[in-house]
Parts: C-alpha cells; sequence; structure tokens
C-alpha cells in the first residue's frame, strides 16, 4: 500500500514525539510494541505492527540505559520497521530483520544526542553565572528540541525515502537473501524469549512456566489467555506476600522492649 499525506504527517510527527516522551513525559507509548501498534493503526494494518513490536520489545527486555548509556533505539526501529514493512507489502519478519539494524544506527546517534547535550549544559551554566536565566531557558528548549530530533529526523528520512529505497533494493535482490531473511526474522522471537527467560527468576517459578507451556502448546490457548491465566497468577503471589509481610510487620511492632 501507498501511504498518504495525512499518515506520513502523523507518523513523522510521533517519531519527534517518541523520544521526548521517553525521556519526558513517559507515557508509555515509547514501548517498541506500542509504537509498532500506533504505527500500524495509522496505516490500518494494527497486526503487522503488533507482530514487529512485539518481537522487538522481546529484543528489548533486560536492557536499560542506565547511567545514560546508549542502546539500541528498538521504539524507533519498531515505527521504521512497521512503515516500511507494511507500505512495501514485504513479510513481518523482514521487516523485523530491517529493524534491527536500524535499531543499533540509533545508537551512534545516541552517543552524538549525549555529547551535543553536554555542550549545552556548559552554555547554560555560563548563562546562570553570567545572570541570564532566559539563556538558560533557551539552552533547555533547544535540548528538548535536539532529543525529539534525534528519533524524528529518521523516522522523516525513513518515511520520505524508505518505501522507493527499499523497493529498489528488493527488486534486485536474490531470492535466497529474502528467504533468509524471513527465516532470521522468524527465529528472532526465539530469542526474545531466552532472553526474557535468562533475566526471570525461572528457578523459583519453573512449576509456572511448565503450565503456561502446557496452555499454549497443548491445551491451544490462545495467547491473552496464557497472559490473562500469568496475571492472576502474578496477583495471586503479589497479594500472599503482602500479607506475610503485613504480619511480619505487626509481630515485629506486638514485641516489647523486653522481648
Amino acid at each position: 500500500m501507498e501511504a498518504n499525506f495525512f499518515q506520513i504527517v502523523l507518523i513523522v510527527l510521533y517519531g519527534f514525539f517518541i523520544n521526548f516522551e521517553k525521556n519526558s513525559t513517559m507515557f508509555g507509548t515509547y514501548q517498541p510494541v506500542t509504537a509498532g501498534f500506533i504505527t500500524g493503526l495509522i496505516l490500518g494494518d494494527v497486526t503487522t505492527g503488533l507482530y514487529i513490536g512485539g518481537t522487538l520489545q522481546l529484543l528489548s527486555l533486560g536492557i536499560s540505559n542506565f547511567g545514560g548509556a546508549s542502546i539500541p533505539d528498538y521504539q524507533t526501529a519498531s515505527i521504521v520497521a512497521t512503515f516500511i514493512t507494511i507500505t512495501t507489502g514485504q513479510e513481518a519478519s523482514v521487516g523485523i530483520s530491517i529493524g534491527i539494524p536500524v535499531a543499533l544506527l540509533m545508537v551512534q546517534l545516541d552517543v552524538i544526542r549525549n555529547t551535543i547535550g553536554i555542550w549545552l549544559v556548559h552554555r547554560a551554566e555560563n548563562g546562570a553565572k553570567n545572570g541570564d536565566y532566559s539563556y538558560i531557558t533557551k539552552m533547555q528548549m533547544l535540548g528538548v528540541f535536539l532529543t525529539a530530533a534525534t528519533t524524528g529526523i529518521p523516522v522523516a528520512l525513513a518515511v520520505i525515502f524508505g518505501p522507493s529505497l527499499i523497493n529498489t533494493i528488493l527488486n534486485y535482490t536474490p531470492e535466497w537473501l529474502t528467504t533468509g531473511l524471513s527465516v532470521a526474522g522468524g527465529l528472532l522471537p526465539a530469542v526474545g524469549i531466552g532472553l526474557l527467560l535468562r533475566y526471570l527468576p525461572v528457578k523459583e517459578y519453573f512449576s509456572y512456566l511448565v503450565i503456561g507451556f502446557v496452555l499454549a502448546v497443548y491445551m491451544n490457548v490462545p495467547l491473552l489467555g496464557v497472559a490473562l491465566v500469568g496475571g492472576a497468577v502474578a496477583l495471586i503471589i503479589y497479594k500472599k506476600n503482602s500479607a506475610n509481610a503485613e504480619l511480619a510487620t505487626s509481630a515485629v511492632g506486638g514485641m516489647d522492649e523486653d522481648e
């Protein structure tokens, strides 16, 4: 399909908003699965958007930018991969393969943004020393624009030039390579699940993992059903732990000084 002008404008605006939202408002639209959903919703193909965003979400689990470290930007990758996949009519697995190098490229842009941000901070400090507080505001607003542009400009370039460029590349790409990309994209969800299991306390809750596996594989329960069962189990464990904590607190509070 070919995106119309209104759809392109919405996606570009979302591209400028997503990094600002990630670092400021934090409504939750910066998550890869949400980014894929919103992009798919704008383009009229929510299923593809959720598939791509959900897979990239798995790859982002257990990764965080502690201490200002730059990490792969799977949020922007979800937007770009979903847009290119839908507008070029490719399989979602191919889109995921496109999204990974985009996420890695965004690491370099984030480093550039942080480097310029240091310069802006020093300029703002000079303004504070000179008593020019309006200059501090200007540096702050420039930093906000820089944050938004870090993702907005790549998304705009991908939206404007991406589909035609990708179509041209695909027309000259051999079938064995596109097939290989599809296979690689199909393996990525398993990689994401493996990463997730690596960081979760699987040994402690292994029995619940087996229950979820049986529900999904042997009883053919849809993913939403398995997620609801998991949510119910998590709520039960949470209430049980809260009750035990309250009992322990009450026991300690009921002791006198001699005890």
